[in-house]
């Protein structure tokens, strides 16, 4: 048997087999569904109702956002059946379409801390002899940063790809040359991206 027979037969034993036309959900849907979060601000979104309904001024206290940005992303949620619009007493209600929505957060939380977990025990596999208390202390809290710094770079650069309409790499390369412009580090110009972006409304 060939190799290419070989992986033709793995193919087809995959669940759904390679188009993922089985009797799950196909792929390209579950790709959407998590498009549909794919923002720091409609994963606030997300989280808020998950806690239950809320009006579009109690979103906007809750994001940071102005209600003319806030009508995008809701759109978006609202587009994927993940959030529902009601009406009450002649106000807007939002609300989780279902709640199994929520467990997109929860599952999301569950791989950051598998990820922050492996990379602490990757750091434990050492030699016999560990370091010193306060060397590992300080192994320990250059991770800690290092990963949040990553988590804030990549949420400002979705954050530039969603405002201009550009992809990722692109949004990167717009961050790298902002840096450089202020003569600030890439973390300092990702913070103020972010800040820039969820400003609350002012009077």
């Amino acid at each position: 048997m060939s190799t290419y027979d070989i992986g033709m037969k793995s193919q087809q034993a995959m669940p759904g087999g390679v188009n993922g036309g089985g009797a799950g959900p196909p792929m390209s849907a579950a790709a959407e569904l998590f498009k549909a979060v794919a923002h720091p601000v409609r994963a606030q979104i997300l989280e808020l109702l998950s806690y239950g309904e809320s009006t579009i001024p109690e979103l906007c206290e809750g994001t940071g956002v102005k209600a003319t940005h806030l009508s995008r992303h809701l759109g978006q949620m609202r587009g994927q059946h993940l959030i529902q619009c009601l009406r009450s007493d002649g106000r807007l209600i939002y609300r989780l379409a279902y709640p199994e929505a929520a467990e997109l957060l929860a599952a999301a939380r569950s791989v950051l801390q598998a990820r922050t977990a492996s990379a602490v025990t990757s750091l434990r596999a050492l030699p016999e002899e560990l370091p010193s208390t306060a060397l590992w202390d300080d192994q320990f809290l250059a991770l800690e940063e290092s990963l949040l710094s990553r988590s804030v770079i990549a949420e400002a650069c979705e954050a530039i790809a969603a405002r201009i309409g550009c992809t990722p790499e692109e949004a990167a390369g717009r961050l790298i040359m902002t840096a450089c412009s202020r003569n600030c580090t890439l973390l300092g110009a990702a913070r103020d991206e972010l800040s820039n972006g969820q400003q609350p409304n002012r009077p």
